[in-house]
Protein backbone atom coordinates (compact mmCIF):
# COMPACT_ATOMS: atom_id res chain seq x y z
CA UNK A 1 0.00 0.00 0.00
CA UNK A 2 1.34 3.23 -0.65
CA UNK A 3 0.40 6.97 -0.13
CA UNK A 4 0.14 9.77 -2.29
CA UNK A 5 1.26 13.56 -0.90
CA UNK A 6 0.80 17.07 -2.94
CA UNK A 7 2.32 19.93 -1.91
CA UNK A 8 1.23 23.57 -2.51
CA UNK A 9 2.60 26.38 -1.19
CA UNK A 10 0.64 29.37 -1.69
CA UNK A 11 -0.96 30.97 1.45
CA UNK A 12 -2.77 34.18 2.03
CA UNK A 13 0.02 35.20 4.85
CA UNK A 14 2.34 33.36 6.67
CA UNK A 15 1.94 32.33 10.37
CA UNK A 16 5.15 33.08 12.49
CA UNK A 17 5.66 29.70 13.45
CA UNK A 18 5.79 27.94 10.08
CA UNK A 19 8.98 26.76 8.31
CA UNK A 20 7.39 24.42 5.61
CA UNK A 21 7.68 25.41 1.89
CA UNK A 22 5.52 28.23 1.54
CA UNK A 23 5.01 31.71 -0.85
CA UNK A 24 2.28 34.57 -0.44
CA UNK A 25 0.15 34.06 -3.44
CA UNK A 26 0.68 36.57 -5.99
CA UNK A 27 -1.34 36.10 -8.84
CA UNK A 28 -3.45 33.17 -11.04
CA UNK A 29 -0.66 33.25 -13.16
CA UNK A 30 1.80 31.85 -11.03
CA UNK A 31 -0.39 29.61 -9.69
CA UNK A 32 -1.39 28.22 -12.63
CA UNK A 33 2.66 27.62 -13.84
CA UNK A 34 2.25 25.89 -10.12
CA UNK A 35 -0.82 23.49 -11.15
CA UNK A 36 0.42 22.50 -14.65
CA UNK A 37 4.33 21.58 -13.13
CA UNK A 38 2.39 19.38 -10.36
CA UNK A 39 0.33 17.51 -13.50
CA UNK A 40 3.30 17.19 -15.11
CA UNK A 41 5.14 15.73 -11.81
CA UNK A 42 2.55 13.38 -11.64
CA UNK A 43 2.56 12.09 -15.48
CA UNK A 44 6.60 10.99 -14.81
CA UNK A 45 5.48 9.10 -11.65
CA UNK A 46 2.93 7.43 -13.53
CA UNK A 47 4.63 3.78 -12.51
CA UNK A 48 5.18 4.74 -9.38
CA UNK A 49 1.49 5.82 -8.47
CA UNK A 50 0.15 2.08 -8.76
CA UNK A 51 -2.23 0.55 -5.66
CA UNK A 52 -2.41 4.18 -4.30
CA UNK A 53 -4.94 3.90 -0.67
CA UNK A 54 -4.44 7.94 0.89
CA UNK A 55 -4.26 10.84 -1.10
CA UNK A 56 -3.13 13.59 1.24
CA UNK A 57 -2.96 17.41 -0.04
CA UNK A 58 -0.99 19.68 2.38
CA UNK A 59 0.31 22.92 2.55
CA UNK A 60 0.84 25.68 2.54
CA UNK A 61 -2.96 26.43 2.38
CA UNK A 62 -4.33 24.46 -0.41
CA UNK A 63 -7.63 26.35 -0.63
CA UNK A 64 -5.65 29.48 -1.28
CA UNK A 65 -6.33 28.23 -4.60
CA UNK A 66 -9.24 28.79 -6.50
CA UNK A 67 -11.71 26.58 -7.34
CA UNK A 68 -11.03 25.85 -11.10
CA UNK A 69 -7.44 25.13 -10.09
CA UNK A 70 -8.09 22.74 -7.27
CA UNK A 71 -10.51 20.95 -9.76
CA UNK A 72 -7.97 20.86 -12.26
CA UNK A 73 -5.77 18.93 -10.29
CA UNK A 74 -8.75 16.78 -8.81
CA UNK A 75 -9.29 15.79 -12.34
CA UNK A 76 -5.91 14.71 -12.81
CA UNK A 77 -5.92 12.49 -9.61
CA UNK A 78 -9.63 11.48 -9.86
CA UNK A 79 -8.71 7.58 -10.48
CA UNK A 80 -6.23 7.87 -7.39
CA UNK A 81 -9.17 9.52 -5.21
CA UNK A 82 -11.56 7.11 -6.12
CA UNK A 83 -9.33 4.11 -5.34
CA UNK A 84 -8.16 5.36 -2.11
CA UNK A 85 -9.05 4.49 1.38
CA UNK A 86 -8.67 7.93 2.49
CA UNK A 87 -8.27 11.55 0.77
CA UNK A 88 -7.56 14.08 2.84
CA UNK A 89 -7.09 18.01 2.33
CA UNK A 90 -5.65 20.79 5.00
CA UNK A 91 -8.38 23.74 4.87
CA UNK A 92 -7.91 27.22 6.59
CA UNK A 93 -11.47 27.54 8.69
CA UNK A 94 -12.00 30.85 7.03
CA UNK A 95 -11.67 30.00 3.13
CA UNK A 96 -14.23 27.65 3.07
CA UNK A 97 -16.90 27.34 1.29
CA UNK A 98 -20.21 25.38 0.68
CA UNK A 99 -18.86 25.44 -3.15
CA UNK A 100 -15.40 24.08 -2.00
CA UNK A 101 -16.94 21.83 0.22
CA UNK A 102 -19.38 20.35 -2.70
CA UNK A 103 -16.18 20.50 -4.35
CA UNK A 104 -14.83 18.18 -2.20
CA UNK A 105 -17.20 15.70 -1.77
CA UNK A 106 -18.08 15.43 -5.90
CA UNK A 107 -14.41 14.05 -5.94
CA UNK A 108 -14.33 11.62 -2.99
CA UNK A 109 -12.52 13.69 -0.07
CA UNK A 110 -13.60 11.86 2.87
CA UNK A 111 -11.34 13.47 5.17
CA UNK A 112 -10.72 17.46 5.60
CA UNK A 113 -7.96 18.53 8.42
CA UNK A 114 -8.42 22.06 9.28
CA UNK A 115 -6.09 24.55 10.82
CA UNK A 116 -6.64 26.30 13.76
CA UNK A 117 -3.90 26.29 16.23
CA UNK A 118 -5.97 28.19 18.85
CA UNK A 119 -9.17 30.22 19.59
CA UNK A 120 -7.51 32.94 21.52
CA UNK A 121 -7.85 36.39 19.79
CA UNK A 122 -4.48 37.96 20.99
CA UNK A 123 -2.27 33.79 20.56
CA UNK A 124 -4.50 34.15 16.53
CA UNK A 125 -3.17 37.69 15.99
CA UNK A 126 0.69 36.52 17.09
CA UNK A 127 0.76 33.75 15.36
CA UNK A 128 -0.53 35.82 12.11
CA UNK A 129 -3.55 33.98 11.26
CA UNK A 130 -6.51 34.75 10.05
CA UNK A 131 -9.72 32.57 11.19
CA UNK A 132 -12.04 34.11 13.93
CA UNK A 133 -13.78 30.88 16.51
CA UNK A 134 -16.81 31.21 14.49
CA UNK A 135 -15.11 30.56 11.05
CA UNK A 136 -14.28 27.16 12.56
CA UNK A 137 -17.79 26.31 13.66
CA UNK A 138 -18.97 27.76 10.27
CA UNK A 139 -16.34 25.62 8.02
CA UNK A 140 -17.10 22.39 9.90
CA UNK A 141 -21.01 22.69 9.63
CA UNK A 142 -20.78 23.16 5.80
CA UNK A 143 -18.03 20.56 5.80
CA UNK A 144 -20.84 18.01 7.37
CA UNK A 145 -23.50 19.58 4.97
CA UNK A 146 -21.25 17.90 2.44
CA UNK A 147 -21.17 14.51 4.11
CA UNK A 148 -17.51 15.09 5.24
CA UNK A 149 -17.91 13.92 8.48
CA UNK A 150 -14.29 12.75 9.58
CA UNK A 151 -12.52 16.37 10.25
CA UNK A 152 -9.02 16.83 11.47
CA UNK A 153 -8.35 19.80 13.74
CA UNK A 154 -4.53 21.19 14.16
CA UNK A 155 -4.07 22.68 17.20
CA UNK A 156 -1.12 24.16 19.06
CA UNK A 157 0.34 24.40 22.68
CA UNK A 158 3.21 26.43 24.26
CA UNK A 159 2.51 29.89 22.64
CA UNK A 160 3.86 32.39 23.73
CA UNK A 161 1.75 34.26 26.92
CA UNK A 162 -0.42 31.95 26.78
CA UNK A 163 -1.18 29.45 30.31
CA UNK A 164 -3.36 26.52 31.45
CA UNK A 165 -6.49 28.07 31.07
CA UNK A 166 -6.19 29.05 27.68
CA UNK A 167 -5.58 25.80 26.82
CA UNK A 168 -8.51 24.26 28.41
CA UNK A 169 -10.06 26.88 26.82
CA UNK A 170 -9.20 25.36 23.18
CA UNK A 171 -10.07 22.05 24.23
CA UNK A 172 -13.21 22.47 25.54
CA UNK A 173 -14.18 24.42 22.30
CA UNK A 174 -12.87 21.69 20.39
CA UNK A 175 -14.70 19.36 22.17
CA UNK A 176 -18.33 20.78 21.51
CA UNK A 177 -17.77 20.81 17.93
CA UNK A 178 -18.12 16.84 17.33
CA UNK A 179 -14.89 15.93 15.13
CA UNK A 180 -13.47 12.48 15.03
CA UNK A 181 -9.50 13.46 14.94
CA UNK A 182 -7.23 16.38 16.88
CA UNK A 183 -3.58 16.40 15.97
CA UNK A 184 -2.01 18.59 18.91
CA UNK A 185 1.77 19.85 18.43
CA UNK A 186 3.79 21.53 21.09
CA UNK A 187 5.91 25.19 19.42
CA UNK A 188 9.12 24.84 18.06
CA UNK A 189 11.10 27.21 17.12
CA UNK A 190 11.93 26.68 13.89
CA UNK A 191 14.82 28.49 11.90
CA UNK A 192 13.77 30.88 9.38
CA UNK A 193 10.64 31.55 10.92
CA UNK A 194 9.16 35.19 11.99
CA UNK A 195 9.08 33.51 15.54
CA UNK A 196 12.68 32.71 15.35
CA UNK A 197 13.46 36.24 13.99
CA UNK A 198 11.86 37.91 17.15
CA UNK A 199 13.26 35.91 19.64
CA UNK A 200 17.06 36.45 18.67
CA UNK A 201 16.31 39.91 19.14
CA UNK A 202 14.53 39.00 22.54
CA UNK A 203 11.09 40.46 21.24
CA UNK A 204 9.56 37.58 22.15
CA UNK A 205 9.94 35.24 25.41
CA UNK A 206 8.80 31.52 25.29
CA UNK A 207 7.21 29.58 28.05
CA UNK A 208 8.97 27.72 30.88
CA UNK A 209 9.59 24.29 29.94
CA UNK A 210 7.67 22.75 33.24
CA UNK A 211 4.63 25.12 31.90
CA UNK A 212 4.54 23.81 28.71
CA UNK A 213 4.95 19.79 30.13
CA UNK A 214 2.11 20.48 32.29
CA UNK A 215 -0.19 21.91 29.30
CA UNK A 216 0.70 18.38 27.86
CA UNK A 217 -0.06 16.00 30.42
CA UNK A 218 -3.64 18.43 30.60
CA UNK A 219 -3.83 17.90 27.06
CA UNK A 220 -3.37 13.98 27.36
CA UNK A 221 -5.99 13.63 30.10
CA UNK A 222 -8.71 15.57 28.92
CA UNK A 223 -8.91 13.93 25.41
CA UNK A 224 -8.83 10.44 26.50
CA UNK A 225 -11.66 11.06 29.05
CA UNK A 226 -13.44 12.81 25.93
CA UNK A 227 -13.09 9.54 23.97
CA UNK A 228 -9.99 10.51 21.98
CA UNK A 229 -7.30 7.45 21.97
CA UNK A 230 -3.86 9.02 22.14
CA UNK A 231 -2.27 6.94 19.38
CA UNK A 232 0.72 9.00 18.44
CA UNK A 233 2.48 11.74 20.36
CA UNK A 234 0.74 14.64 18.69
CA UNK A 235 -2.24 12.71 17.75
CA UNK A 236 -5.77 11.68 18.91
CA UNK A 237 -8.22 9.97 17.44
CA UNK A 238 -12.17 8.42 18.23
CA UNK A 239 -12.52 4.68 17.75
CA UNK A 240 -11.52 3.84 14.08
CA UNK A 241 -10.76 7.38 12.84
CA UNK A 242 -6.53 6.77 13.43
CA UNK A 243 -5.20 9.16 10.39
CA UNK A 244 -4.51 6.26 7.86
CA UNK A 245 -1.81 8.34 5.67
CA UNK A 246 0.54 10.25 8.61
CA UNK A 247 0.40 5.94 9.89
CA UNK A 248 1.93 5.38 6.66
CA UNK A 249 4.86 7.44 7.48
CA UNK A 250 5.53 6.06 11.21
CA UNK A 251 5.56 2.54 9.78
CA UNK A 252 7.74 3.60 6.92
CA UNK A 253 5.62 2.17 4.11
CA UNK A 254 5.90 3.91 1.22
CA UNK A 255 4.55 6.99 -0.54
CA UNK A 256 5.28 9.51 -3.55
CA UNK A 257 5.34 12.70 -2.88
CA UNK A 258 5.09 15.43 -5.84
CA UNK A 259 5.15 19.44 -5.50
CA UNK A 260 7.66 22.46 -3.99
CA UNK A 261 9.11 21.07 -0.88
CA UNK A 262 7.43 17.63 -1.04
CA UNK A 263 9.62 14.54 0.41
CA UNK A 264 8.67 10.85 -0.99
CA UNK A 265 9.89 7.46 -0.05
CA UNK A 266 10.17 4.67 -2.48
CA UNK A 267 12.41 1.85 -1.61
CA UNK A 268 15.76 2.23 -1.31
CA UNK A 269 15.28 5.93 -1.69
CA UNK A 270 14.19 9.25 -0.15
CA UNK A 271 13.88 12.37 -2.41
CA UNK A 272 13.01 15.66 -1.78
CA UNK A 273 12.36 18.48 -3.77
CA UNK A 274 13.22 22.39 -4.23
CA UNK A 275 11.70 23.98 -1.56
CA UNK A 276 11.73 27.80 -3.68
CA UNK A 277 9.16 27.61 -5.94
CA UNK A 278 11.40 29.06 -8.84
CA UNK A 279 14.12 26.13 -8.37
CA UNK A 280 11.17 23.44 -8.19
CA UNK A 281 9.73 24.44 -11.13
CA UNK A 282 13.35 25.04 -13.03
CA UNK A 283 14.71 21.91 -11.36
CA UNK A 284 12.14 19.94 -9.21
CA UNK A 285 14.05 17.28 -7.21
CA UNK A 286 16.71 18.50 -4.59
CA UNK A 287 18.17 15.90 -2.83
CA UNK A 288 17.95 11.14 -3.26
CA UNK A 289 19.24 9.36 -0.32
CA UNK A 290 19.92 5.76 -0.96
CA UNK A 291 18.61 3.93 2.36
CA UNK A 292 20.25 0.76 2.98
CA UNK A 293 18.87 -2.06 5.68
CA UNK A 294 20.86 -0.23 8.58
CA UNK A 295 19.09 3.47 7.88
CA UNK A 296 15.84 1.40 7.55
CA UNK A 297 15.83 -0.36 10.68
CA UNK A 298 16.54 2.78 12.68
CA UNK A 299 13.73 4.66 10.65
CA UNK A 300 11.59 2.25 11.36
CA UNK A 301 12.45 2.18 15.36
CA UNK A 302 12.66 5.86 15.69
CA UNK A 303 9.32 6.65 13.29
CA UNK A 304 7.24 3.50 15.12
CA UNK A 305 8.16 4.55 18.48
CA UNK A 306 6.36 7.77 18.11
CA UNK A 307 3.14 5.53 18.02
CA UNK A 308 1.76 4.98 21.63
CA UNK A 309 1.23 1.15 20.70
CA UNK A 310 4.87 1.13 19.92
CA UNK A 311 7.34 -1.60 17.53
CA UNK A 312 6.07 -4.88 17.09
CA UNK A 313 8.79 -7.14 17.48
CA UNK A 314 7.13 -10.05 15.72
CA UNK A 315 6.96 -7.36 12.75
CA UNK A 316 10.36 -5.91 13.17
CA UNK A 317 11.61 -10.02 12.64
CA UNK A 318 9.40 -10.31 9.49
CA UNK A 319 10.67 -7.28 7.62
CA UNK A 320 14.22 -7.47 8.86
CA UNK A 321 14.82 -11.12 9.06
CA UNK A 322 16.45 -10.18 12.47
CA UNK A 323 15.84 -10.17 16.20
CA UNK A 324 15.61 -6.20 17.30
CA UNK A 325 17.52 -6.86 20.53
CA UNK A 326 20.41 -7.94 18.78
CA UNK A 327 20.15 -5.01 15.94
CA UNK A 328 19.88 -2.57 18.73
CA UNK A 329 21.10 -2.22 22.53
CA UNK A 330 17.56 -1.22 24.38
CA UNK A 331 18.84 -2.22 27.88
CA UNK A 332 20.23 1.62 28.01
CA UNK A 333 16.86 2.98 27.77
CA UNK A 334 15.15 0.02 30.09
CA UNK A 335 17.15 0.56 32.82
CA UNK A 336 16.57 4.75 32.41
CA UNK A 337 12.84 4.26 32.56
CA UNK A 338 12.27 5.64 28.91
CA UNK A 339 10.94 2.21 27.44
CA UNK A 340 8.69 -0.54 28.35
CA UNK A 341 8.54 -4.42 26.38
CA UNK A 342 4.70 -5.44 26.64
CA UNK A 343 3.82 -8.20 25.14
CA UNK A 344 5.07 -8.07 21.57
CA UNK A 345 5.08 -4.31 21.74
CA UNK A 346 8.65 -2.03 22.32
CA UNK A 347 7.04 1.36 23.44
CA UNK A 348 7.86 4.64 24.95
CA UNK A 349 6.42 4.81 28.62
CA UNK A 350 3.53 6.82 28.20
CA UNK A 351 4.83 9.72 31.01
CA UNK A 352 7.71 10.09 28.91
CA UNK A 353 6.23 10.63 25.27
CA UNK A 354 7.11 14.41 25.91
CA UNK A 355 10.68 13.86 25.82
CA UNK A 356 10.46 11.23 23.35
CA UNK A 357 13.35 12.95 21.45
CA UNK A 358 15.68 11.23 24.22
CA UNK A 359 14.82 8.35 22.97
CA UNK A 360 15.08 8.70 19.22
CA UNK A 361 18.37 10.07 20.03
CA UNK A 362 19.60 6.56 20.97
CA UNK A 363 19.04 4.70 17.23
CA UNK A 364 20.98 7.39 15.74
CA UNK A 365 24.17 6.07 14.43
CA UNK A 366 23.48 2.77 15.67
Amino acid sequence: MRGLYIHIPFCKKVCSYCDFPKIVAKNEKEQNEYIAALIKEIDDNKNELKNIKTVYIGGGTPNALSLNLLEKLFIKINKHLKNSIENTIELNPELVTVELCDLLNKYHFNRVSLGVQTIKNDSIELLNRRHKKEDVINAINMLKHSNINNINIDLMFGIPKTNLVDVKNDIDFVISLDITHISYYSLILEDKTIFKHLYKNKELELLDDDLIADMYDYINDKLEQNGFKHYEISNYAKNGYQSIHNKLYWNTNEYVGVGCGAAGYIKPYRYSNHRVLSRYLKYREEERTFIDINDEKQEFMMLGLRLCDGVSITEYKKRFNSYVFDDFNLDKLINKNLIEIENDYIKIKKDKLFIANIVFQEFVGE
